[in-house]
């Protein structure tokens, strides 16, 4: 099994980390020229603040609002990185950042018998207290599935941000649910042409034979459809590192 550890809103989160009086407020982070929105915290989100939207188009609708802005401090959001990410290390050696705000946790090398609610509960509620950020966890048997288990963990607040992925029946389920643009690596391009297939969801993705995906598309693709089966075969390194539009 594999846990994906994604820190939510990361660079709001860590404004909040040492001002109690923000809890609760929505807070953006503007690019570094102040232009634009880059992050967003969910009360922010849910006063419709888009990611990228110019800072002079919503300041004095957002600001009469109560709404509370920053000035993107990368070294700081680095430091508080850092911090999560040692924490993880403690937890479980096998780790894999895959960006300033997630990290992927091997856990086959833990003994069989692990108690992965207690596991996942545990490193939630460990970060949170030692360094004050809240996080998603997906688990599931290859690190495709796990991001698609954090996706779920992070937008359905009826899991309380952890979501495991074991049985088979239930991978279905939320392959089925899932659409084919939301699965990690396949952008909109991609999608577009997977669509003109009839490929729509996760699970229409793993009906196609995986090498007539390789033959068709690329090897990527045909080892993410294998990952949606549950055989575990991607690295980080057959991904770039993301470029992160998504931290609010």
């Amino acid at each position: 099994m594999f846990a994906l550890i994604d820190c939510n809103s990361f660079y709001a989160s860590c404004e909040k980390i040492f001002r109690p009086d923000l809890k609760d407020r929505p807070v953006v982070i503007l690019s570094n020229n102040d232009g634009c929105v880059i992050a967003r915290s969910s009360e922010a989100k849910k006063m419709g603040v888009s990611m990228t939207q110019p800072w002079y188009q919503i300041k004095d609708q957002y600001l009469s609002k109560g709404g509370i802005v920053f000035s993107s401090n990368y070294e700081f959001y680095a430091d508080i990185s850092n911090r999560v990410m040692n924490v993880l290390s403690d937890l479980c050696p096998e780790i894999d950042i895959y960006s300033i705000d997630e990290a992927f946790l091997d856990l086959r090398s833990f003994k069989k018998n692990i108690d992965l609610v207690n596991f996942a509960y545990d490193c939630k509620r460990k970060i949170r207290e030692w360094v004050g950020v809240p996080v998603s966890i997906g688990i599931a048997p290859t690190k495709t599935l796990a991001k698609l288990a954090n996706k779920v963990a992070k937008d359905d607040p009826r899991f309380d941000g952890v979501v495991i992925l074991s049985e088979p029946r239930v991978i279905k389920h939320f392959l089925r649910s899932m659409p084919v643009e939301k699965i990690w690596g396949i952008g909109k391009r991609l999608t577009a042409r997977l669509e003109n297939i009839g490929v729509k969801t996760a699970h229409d993705l793993t009906q196609i034979d995986s090498r007539l995906i390789g033959d068709n598309f690329n090897v990527v693709l045909e080892r993410t459809v294998r990952e949606l089966k549950g055989q575990s075969c991607i690295t980080l390194h057959d991904f770039m590192e993301p470029k992160k539009t998504n931290n609010g």
